[in-house]
């Protein structure tokens, strides 16, 4: 079987959860013994991750990358206002990219071509024009729920109505790709219940992100009273979500209790963070070992009011073993239970009350992350998730 995966940035180093999700199913597939060739795009701000990519990545994988540039212009962002395009998705358009991928399906032959989300699908009509192939479009998230999301949560009317704009036409374009694919691989229930009840009848499947069994421990030393976040900054639900929580949030915690202290870590923070420095809060920005720095604190939150599919950060704090407080936005996708392996919160008073829970009830939190861990290892373990894969897979060939 031969597999040709491509993806809309670098999944190596699997340093974000996008690279993760992606980099699961590259590394799972060469481990069962598949021919995997993977093609990615190097948006902007990720073009750094190229020097770290192993020659054996490079070599095991086919490795080719193209970078573009993705940043958003104010002037193109006007005028395509006047289009029907969506400006999230042309952004993502690079004509080498296209020109290399026809070159490469002339030359070689491939059984299954996965998009790895919707910024790959302006790369269609290349794939459909040069093979045969079965097409597959695994869904990260429904972009459009994030714009969505982000223009309910705007008190600005201009980028409100700029944002809902965004968000139409998103989804538009994600409606239409999902009827010019042969399959789906959807990260959720919640999501593929979505495409499900919108007209998508073709051959389905969720594909869950899935973690190593057994993560290793890598501390012992665990810094008490301590409250943590770690994400991709870059993101702008994340963005959205850490100033909510310290703006609105943190507060309350602090205004009850003086001895906890909470700590950002992540890639790219922009500088308006720096701001809530201070007694109770750091800004620890890029950490070496994202699974150490988990592990060296105490409760995980997870505040975010936008966002779609599933949080891969989530699953790794669950597997690591530790208590998370989330918002249901944050924890969509994921079927985990309230008051048992994960605790919900959705406005700033629960949230609040929920981290003083914890660090008054030490035990609960603990047990709390002990069931996340149970939860992680029985439902999101990689082998039988890439079994299920290859399953899926195979449909195609029985039909052929």
């Amino acid at each position: 079987m031969r597999i040709l995966q491509l993806c809309h940035k670098p999944p190596y180093p699997p340093d974000d959860g996008g690279s993760i999700a992606m980099h699961q199913i590259t590394r799972g597939l060469l481990d069962q013994g598949v021919n995997v060739k993977v093609m990615a795009l190097a948006p902007s701000g990720t073009h750094g991750k190229l020097d770290n990519i192993p020659s054996e990545y490079v070599r095991k994988t086919q490795f080719e990358s193209f970078p573009i540039n993705t940043r958003v212009k104010a002037l193109p962002a006007f005028f395509n206002l006047f289009t029907r395009e969506s400006y999230n998705i042309s952004r993502f358009y690079c004509k080498k990219f296209s020109e290399r991928l026809g070159e490469v399906l002339k030359e070689e032959p491939f059984d299954i071509i996965q998009l790895e989300g919707l910024y790959l699908a302006p790369y269609i009509p290349v794939i459909r024009q040069n093979t045969g192939a079965t097409v597959l479009f695994r869904s990260h998230n429904i972009e459009h729920f994030i714009w969505e999301r982000m223009a309910k949560a705007t008190a600005n009317p201009f980028k409100k109505l700029y944002l809902k704009i965004l968000a139409a036409r998103l989804k538009a374009f994600e409606m239409k790709t999902v009827h010019r694919v042969d399959g789906l691989l959807a990260i959720s229930p919640v999501d593929l219940r979505f495409f499900e009840k919108n007209g998508f009848n073709q051959p389905s499947v969720t594909i869950p992100v899935g973690m190593d069994p057994d993560i290793p421990k890598k501390t012992d030393v665990v810094k008490e009273n301590t409250v943590f976040h770690i994400g991709s900054m870059d993101w702008r639900p994340n963005q959205e979500g850490l100033k909510w929580f310290l703006e609105t949030v943190w507060p309350l915690v602090t205004n009850d209790n003086r001895s906890l202290h909470f700590i950002l870590a992540g890639k790219n923070i922009p500088d308006m963070f720096y701001q809530y420095q201070g007694e109770h809060v750091t800004i620890a920005g890029m950490v070496s070992d994202a699974l150490a720095f988990m592990q060296s604190n105490q409760l995980m939150v997870v505040p975010l009011r936008s966002g779609g599919g599933m949080r891969v950060k989530i699953i790794e704090g669950m597997a690591a073993g530790k208590a998370i407080v989330s918002t249901s936005i944050g924890a969509e996708g994921i079927d985990c239970t309230h008051g048992e392996n994960i605790l919900l919160a959705d406005t700033p008073q629960e949230m609040a009350d929920a981290i003083l829970f914890c660090f008054s009830n030490q035990e609960a939190m603990k047990e709390i992350g002990d069931k996340a861990r149970s939860f992680a290892n029985e439902r999101h373990a990689m082998k039988p998730i890439i079994d299920k894969l290859l399953g899926f897979y195979r449909r195609f060939y029985a039909t052929e």
